[in-house]
């Protein structure tokens, strides 16, 4: 428990803490959700920053590679603070999303699981 990072390049997070994992999408050793059947999906995560020192946080949800949404906090006065974000997007068999921390980055988590990923299939198509 504590931080995680900083890193010099961007790396997946790791999840450790499963609640569910229906259909074994979620790989907690590589941090990657990969899509196995066609559909749209609802990907939602949060990020904690606890410190108010450098370096600042920034995650971004990542499909295939691509970045498609981030959260950030610039460190200042305060410590604590925390952002989340959402996506509903169409994945192929196969597609990968993760959480990607960003280079020179870090967040941090503890036994209270502050930083969460959670993805599910709302429909085939």
């Amino acid at each position: 428990p504590g931080n995680t990072g900083p890193f010099t390049t961007p790396i997946p997070l790791q999840y450790k803490n499963v609640f569910s994992n229906i259909g074994s999408s979620y790989n907690p050793a590589t941090g990657i959700f990969t899509a196995t059947v066609k559909g749209m999906y609802y990907f939602h995560f949060t990020m904690m920053n606890n410190l108010n020192t450098p370096p600042n946080s920034v995650v971004c949800l990542t499909k295939n590679g691509q970045r498609l949404v981030s959260v950030w906090d610039t460190v200042g006065t305060d410590a604590h603070d925390s952002g989340s974000n959402a996506v509903v997007i169409p994945l192929e068999v196969g597609d990968n999303v993760y959480v990607e921390l960003q280079a020179n980055r870090l967040v941090h988590d503890d036994r209270m699981n502050y930083n969460t990923f959670s993805g599910f299939l709302l429909f085939p198509m």
